[in-house]
């Protein structure tokens, strides 16, 4: 007997299984059911500030911090001032900001430049924002945000002196991004002109938005409402259209809810594809009521040159509680098969284990003789230094790394920032930060990433950098796969220009290390 069976003729309160499942920032905090309030429960609205990981000095003498109040229209707050305080190396520095404004709309934003000229480059700063303010007629001193239970830390971020070690025609960017379009009873990001902001100042070049379809067909009025004219869905397409440029592309996107082969919910990116694809089985926005509204099958049919389409997180631990509730699955070789994708968001948090089982994961695939593409992206709700969570639904929060903008980039080349055609060329690495490239060379032909080569000898070229704030390189790897064993060679510290011998059938890529603690992955070069 389910668990459903045995809850039924109880009187649960409507939208308690809603908010079981997700342990996304940034949390709601005034969110409550009928009769159940949480723990963290603030009659306030939502008073967020946050910063870049990492600022280019050369694109920014300023470091922007992005100030949100969320649901003002709810609990009126009056912004009073703001004192940022910078602490470096050898040097510490302090900035006042006067507001003295009432906030009463249910999103606003601001971005606070903190000028940072005075300071030198190269080192990590620690920035603390004590904000002055009144909520229900009293006066708060709130430092970084108003969530209940955290611990406040200092932001931490790198004052580059330089761009990203990415060679020219390189394009690092984050596949994987959920705006304020992405807003219901316990997660909400951030607008998408804000984002754009902070993205650049962290040297990236392009932005997927990729906001849930389950939240895309809601009313502007209810997120547990849907809107068959689907005003949030033209919004977020609308907003991305306004702040897309040549220097910084943002292309529309979608991260849709759709069955797998075993009729569960998996999720799939649907990148700059025109039309809505709905999808609202693991919303949980009617209890019970969890099975997919479309398959990975109607996907085929789907494909377009200007549309790109990517499974996402195809390999994540699933929680139990959202197997349970929300009928969460993963991906398998037959959805990629069913739906013709090859394209695979595996990374989809920054944390060494995660990144080491992920990789393990996709190279399992790599050897079974079929081609993926290697993707990487954070699932970041707004999130640019820490991801504030609901850690134990109605009863605690808590902050961790582990899913913050721009952390894990993917990287292409190609003639031109065109972050759909330049993926679809196959030319793509990830990395935290590092770079790394190569190409085999076989007489006077080079191969790049992504390409076939049907030698048995290839001569290895390859191209690494990196830069103060991710230390030395360490570690080079090259890896050769043979399908026809199953089985992947490693050889460590590789020379430049040696020469290989290849599999018939099978696949090199490459790898590396720094000191402190970067890493970079390719895509492979085919091999038969």
């Amino acid at each position: 007997m389910s668990i459903f069976n045995n809850l039924q003729g109880y009187n649960i309160p409507e939208g308690f299984f809603t908010a079981i499942p997700f342990l996304i920032s940034y949390a709601e905090i005034h969110y409550h059911l009928r009769f159940l309030f949480p723990k963290y429960y603030r009659k306030e609205p939502e008073i967020i500030t946050d910063i870049p990981i990492r600022v280019i000095k050369n694109q920014n003498l300023t470091i922007p911090l992005l100030l949100i109040v969320k649901d003002a229209n709810l609990f009126p707050v009056n912004l009073n001032s703001a004192v940022i305080n910078i602490e470096g190396k050898n040097k510490t520095i302090s900035h006042e900001f006067k507001f003295g404004k009432q906030i009463n709309s249910k999103y606003f934003s601001q971005i606070l430049d903190i000028k940072v000229s005075e300071l030198e480059s190269e080192q990590f700063l620690k920035i603390t924002a004590k904000l002055d303010v009144e909520i229900n007629g009293k006066f708060k001193i709130i430092t970084n945000d108003n969530y209940p239970d955290i611990n406040t830390m200092s932001y931490k971020t790198f004052y580059a002196k330089g761009s990203l070690p990415m060679p020219k025609g390189w394009y690092a960017g984050e596949s994987h991004y959920h705006s304020i379009h992405t807003s219901d009873q316990v997660e909400f990001g951030a607008d998408i002109r804000s984002t754009a902001i902070l993205a650049k100042a962290m040297g990236l070049s392009w932005l997927f938005v990729t906001d849930h379809s389950y939240d895309l067909d809601d009313s502007e009025d209810s997120c547990t409402k849907n809107d068959a004219d689907l005003p949030i869905w033209k919004q977020m397409q609308q907003d991305v259209k306004i702040n897309d440029s040549n220097k910084f592309r943002i292309i529309h996107g979608e991260e849709v809810s759709i069955g797998n082969s075993k009729g569960e919910n998996v999720h799939l990116l649907a990148i700059c594809h025109n039309d809505f694809i709905e999808g609202y089985g693991d919303s949980a926005e009617k209890w019970f009521r969890n099975k997919p509204q479309r398959s990975l099958t109607e996907i085929r049919e789907l494909h377009k040159y200007a549309n790109l389409f990517i499974a996402a997180h195809p390999i994540e631990n699933i929680p139990f509680m959202q197997k349970l509730t929300l009928r969460r699955g993963n991906w398998s070789k037959i959805d990629y098969k069913n739906s013709g994708i090859s394209f695979l968001q595996v990374i989809n948090s920054a944390e060494i284990e995660n990144v080491q089982r992920s990789i393990k994961s996709w190279t399992k695939l790599l050897l079974t003789g079929d081609r993926y593409y290697l993707l990487a992206g954070n699932d970041a709700h707004g999130n640019f230094n820490v991801m504030r969570q609901i850690k134990s639904p109605f009863w605690k929060l808590f902050a961790s790394k582990k899913q913050i903008f721009g952390n894990f980039f993917t990287a292409f080349k190609y003639h031109e920032n065109e972050p759909v055609a330049g993926i679809k060329n196959g030319e793509v690495i990830i990395s935290n930060g590092p770079f790394l490239s190569f190409n085999l060379k076989v007489g006077a032909d080079l191969y790049p990433i992504g390409s076939t080569c049907k030698t048995g000898k290839a001569g290895l070229i390859f191209e690494c950098e990196t830069s103060i704030e991710f230390g030395e390189i360490n570690n080079i790897y090259v890896h050769i796969g043979n399908c026809k064993t199953a089985k992947e060679i490693e050889i460590t510290q590789p020379a430049n220009n040696i020469e290989l011998d290849l599999p018939k059938t099978g696949y090199i890529r490459m790898s590396l290390t720094t000191k402190n603690g970067g890493m970079a992955f390719t895509n492979p070069i085919w091999l038969g």
